[in-house]
């Protein structure tokens, strides 16, 4: 059979028979990105980065360069022109914090400090500022009834000799600064004496406090059995004092984040607040203030309905908004509106897929508005017998 047919033709078939059987491997790993082209997404990130003001984000991008590529020039001046500007920056806040504690100023003080630490978290005596505190001492309370005028401040002139100590009856009644006394409402008076200054750390470590949740609860069940009295006034209001300074750091930054119209970011801080402290009125103040501010960005960008879900969000801290109510209804109206008016214009071009996708928009929120059922039909139909004639001539 085989000498039928000529020699070069059996070992062409034999050839195509062996590569045939030869399978390629395919090599699934991940192809790796060129290494100049990452050192250089990271060095300008780290330039965009460091225009925008954002030094923490381009100290780090820079710093990802040099992972990379150590002897890349670029990223290793970025990164010494930075960790100078950070320090730099961090002493300054640091000077101003000083300057205004020695004014008295302790909470403008605080933030000057915050501020310092989130440049350079290593700052020690930025650190040792926000840390070191007087430690109340309580030794019991005595209960107090309102009477008809009685404020805070006030309380604390007549019990401390100093209505500056206000805020001390607040905190133990877990109230806010300003808030209103009722008539027949019953106060508890802490007694105490200010002792020197002590780290926040040795208050926890002497209290207890730097144990874990387990060793806690452990803790608890050890004195339960043993029939003591359990945990002294004095242990509780230490652990209150802990929760609060960690309630006023989130404060603060939320602040600092508000003044900066990082409003989503603010939001954030502030409900950490309320996690902690619900009735904390200066966060809810803030909260109303950022979803509301936040809300007439989006409304001036015409994203109403963003806007609208905002501006409810905002009622949620201060029900009595009457501006709330009255830019949700506008932000419904007005985008309606816009929808329709973009499906009516895309309508008269003939472009009905466009158009019955706007109207569409418009259906979702209000089915009665105008006529946008009836148009919506109406251009399913054109769009029908359109489609129709196209069938119909293709076929011919």
């Amino acid at each position: 059979m085989l000498e039928k047919f000529p020699l070069f033709i059996v070992l062409a078939c034999f050839a195509a028979w062996v590569n045939g059987c030869a399978v390629p491997v395919k090599d699934d790993r991940p192809e790796r990105p060129d290494t100049a082209d990452l050192v250089h997404a990271y060095v300008q990130a780290g330039k965009d980065h460091e225009s925008a003001g954002e030094w923490l984000a381009a100290l780090k991008n820079f710093k990802l360069a040099m992972t990379v590529d150590p002897d890349n020039k670029e990223a290793f001046s970025g990164c010494n022109r930075l960790e100078r500007e950070i320090r730099s920056s961090a002493e300054k806040r640091y000077d101003a914090g000083l300057s205004l504690q020695e004014k008295g100023k302790y909470a403008l003080a605080r933030k000057e400090f915050l501020a310092a630490l989130r440049l350079y978290p290593d700052h020690e005596k930025a650190r040792e500022m926000i840390t070191a505190k007087k430690r109340v001492v309580i030794r019991g309370h005595i209960v107090h009834t309102v009477k008809p005028g009685e404020t805070l401040s006030e309380l604390a002139a007549r019990y401390y000799g100093d209505y500056r100590k206000f805020a001390m009856i607040a905190q133990y009644n877990n109230l806010g600064d300003s808030a209103t006394l009722r008539v027949g409402q019953e106060l508890k008076i802490p007694e105490g004496l200010t002792a020197t200054s002590v780290d926040s750390k040795e208050v926890a470590e002497e209290e207890g406090l730097t144990k874990s949740a387990p060793e806690l609860q452990a803790l608890g069940n050890d004195i339960a059995e043993s029939g003591d009295e359990g945990p002294t006034e004095e242990s509780e209001w230490a652990l209150k004092e802990v929760e609060m300074e960690q309630v006023a750091i989130y404060r603060d930054h939320g602040i600092e984040l508000f003044n900066d119209k990082a409003y989503q970011k603010a939001i954030i801080e502030f409900n950490k607040v309320l996690a902690s402290n619900p009735d904390d009125s200066v966060a809810s103040d803030y909260l109303y203030k950022c979803h509301f501010h936040q809300s007439m960005d989006l409304y001036e960008k015409q994203e109403y309905l963003a806007a609208r879900d905002g501006f409810r969000a905002s009622l949620k801290y201060r029900g009595d908004c009457r501006q709330c109510h009255t830019y949700m209804n506008n932000c419904e109206n007005f985008y309606k509106k816009m929808h329709y008016t973009k499906g009516m214009q895309f309508y008269h071009k003939e472009q009905l897929e466009e158009a019955i996708r706007e109207w569409e928009l418009v259906r979702k929120e209000d089915p009665d508005y105008k006529k946008v059922n009836y148009l919506i039909n109406k251009a399913r139909s054109i769009q029908k017998k359109m489609n129709e004639l196209k069938s119909k001539e293709a076929g011919e």
